[in-house]
């Protein structure tokens, strides 16, 4: 395979590497967007709560709910870690595939200097090689 064809292939894998970084970042702001909203409902609930004297019912399906926030904020607080994970090897594999792609461009211009060199080298062996008049 070609220098150029491995770039174009390194090129195109930046591209993906990219996208899938940038859907790894969004996923995990709407994680944290639901945390905040999860933490915000838990706060008003117990402002609720301390605020009001509540009876029977009202106080069991509190505790439930709180119960059950508390859950949801412990899920999602798993659910943060494995993302913030993902985006960190979405990152280091897109800084692998840019370095690869600037190597590439590296070695495709060095190719492309030594063929010129060479082209230069072989007019300069071809006039040496005439008969001078």
């Amino acid at each position: 395979m070609t220098t150029r064809l491995r770039l174009l292939r390194a090129q195109r894998l930046l591209k993906v590497q990219e996208q899938m970084r940038g859907l790894a970042e969004r996923d995990l702001a709407a994680n944290r967007a639901q945390t905040a909203r999860v933490e915000a409902d838990r706060a008003a609930m117990l402002a609720t709560l301390a605020g009001e004297t509540m009876h029977g019912l009202f106080l069991d399906a509190a505790a439930r709910r709180l119960r059950a926030l508390a859950t949801e904020a412990s899920e999602l607080g798993a659910t943060s870690t494995r993302l913030s994970e993902i985006l960190k090897a979405r990152g280091l594999a897109e800084k692998r595939a840019e370095r690869q792609a600037d190597s590439l461009l590296k070695l495709r211009d060095h190719e492309r200097e030594q063929h010129a060199l060479l082209e230069q080298l072989d007019l300069m062996t071809a006039r040496g090689a005439r008969p001078l008049d």
